[in-house]
């Protein structure tokens, strides 16, 4: 996560982000004393748009106001053209000494109505290979500052089933969803289920357990897959009818469950890559999964594979939702854990709505790899928005976080003033969000 902005530290602007082509109002709060304003001092505020062509000979109109402190706080009214960012610098007095500067973002409705969460959909714990527990990880993405996750363990739903058990009665912002990584049987493709009703590893495996990789499979689940390769008679050089039969029987499962299926890490390196490139591409041109594990590869080397073959589909008019996933094995000292990572702009953080962001491509994946600066992925409309709010509204959100984090854990140590302190965190990042966003006033 990047640091808290300076000037978010002293004053507090909001809305941060308005409606585009609307005339909003927006107020600047000193946080500290020592940025107060002056009752009797002019101040002018300029308000850039980032696309405007300020060198130019035709120069754009820049929007200028003077007010005065009411309150201790300035206040303005502007319309904000196009959905792009805005920088804000504040003048004081008549020598036009800059006070500060910061930044709002306007966006078109379609956006507005929708929440960033920051989210990761591809999660491991013990019960598979794994370090931790199910409700122990959770503490620590939500430590993190992560508004949603399931748990994705090998071959199983019963691990993500026991986090959400764990904290059921706990009042949280923080979501959990049930998920699984399925491994149908003879089948080297692994396919992220996330948040079904039930588990398509229960209905294919002929038992659930830690390592599910040479689960010889159910009888019928394997004959009725031999059935189905039988009636292909056209595939691409490089795709097996068994496997791209077992493949969509896992999706059609996952679908019929209400969840999402996610093709992921193609280029995974298990001897060879773990999916041919012929496969991909049949699966993402047809779009046979709902979205395409962008980010997620765990090196540079595999998600820098996965990203050009997601650009050269683009670039042949191919539309293909993308996600950011971890594939983290471990939280305390694994460098997979928040290394990559997913912004949906959801209409509210439910498995429904998550699921729709996603398909619709209101989603970006990412990446922030030790000591880089991080790099999302998406369309040009999306990456820009994300890039604002990665650097503005996240941080500060996180903030929120770690505390209801920390308190998990405690309540996993069985604290006995955890969950009275849980309840008083309930409802903060939900308060947070609509005071940045301006929802509030609506």
């Amino acid at each position: 996560m990047l640091p808290i902005k300076r000037e978010s530290y002293f004053y507090d602007v909001y809305p941060r982000v308005v409606l585009a082509e609307a005339e909003s109002t927006v107020v600047i709060r000193p946080i500290d004393s020592h940025a107060a304003f002056c009752t009797d001092v002019p101040y002018t505020i300029r308000v850039i748009p980032l696309t405007a062509d300020i060198y130019t000979k035709t120069k754009p109109d820049i929007f200028e106001t003077v007010v005065f402190s009411k309150n201790g706080r300035l206040t303005f009214c502007c319309v904000f053209s196009g959905e792009q960012e805005h920088a804000i610098r504040v003048f004081a007095g008549t020598d036009g000494k800059m006070v500060f500067q910061t930044s709002v973002y306007s966006v078109c409705e379609d956006l507005y109505a929708r929440t960033p969460l920051l989210g990761d959909f591809h999660v491991h714990t013990c019960y598979s290979d794994g370090v931790e527990s199910p409700e122990f990880v959770a503490a620590m993405y939500r430590q993190a500052g992560f508004d949603f996750i399931p748990i994705t363990d090998h071959g199983r739903m019963d691990a993500s089933r026991r986090a959400i058990s764990f904290y059921r009665e706990i009042p949280l912002d923080f979501k959990i969803y049930t998920g699984e990584e399925v491994h149908s049987p003879h089948n080297h493709v692994h396919i992220v289920h996330f948040g079904g009703d039930f588990s398509v590893n229960e209905e294919c495996l002929t038992e659930i357990s830690k390592n599910p990789w040479e689960d010889p499979g159910k009888e019928i689940w394997n004959r009725e897959t031999e059935a189905l390769s039988r009636t292909f008679s056209d595939l691409p050089e490089g795709v097996d009818p068994f496997v791209h039969a077992s493949c969509l029987r896992v999706i059609e499962r996952i679908h019929k469950a209400n969840g999402m299926a996610i093709l992921c890490h193609p280029f995974w390196i298990a001897d060879v890559h773990n999916v041919t490139d012929a496969m991909t591409r049949l699966y993402l041109e047809n779009h046979y999964a709902d979205a395409f594990e962008l980010i997620g590869g765990q090196t540079n080397h595999e998600n820098m594979l996965q990203i050009a073959f997601y650009q050269q589909l683009l670039s042949e008019g191919c539309r293909i939702p993308v996600v950011g996933n971890s594939d983290s094995h471990g939280t305390a000292d694994r460098i997979y854990f928040n290394g990559m990572k997913t912004i949906v702009f959801a209409k509210d953080n439910n498995r429904d709505d998550i699921i729709e962001a996603v398909r619709h491509e209101y989603s970006v994946a990412m990446d922030e790899y030790p000591g880089q600066e991080p790099r999302i992925y998406g369309s040009f409309r999306m990456v820009r928005y994300a890039l604002f709010l990665y650097e503005h509204y996240f941080p500060l959100h996180a903030e929120l976080c770690f505390e209801e984090g920390r308190l998990m854990r405690a309540l996993i140590a069985s604290d006995p003033e955890a969950e009275k302190r849980l309840a008083a965190c309930y409802g903060q990042s939900k308060r947070f969000a609509g005071h940045f966003f301006g929802w509030e006033t609506i």
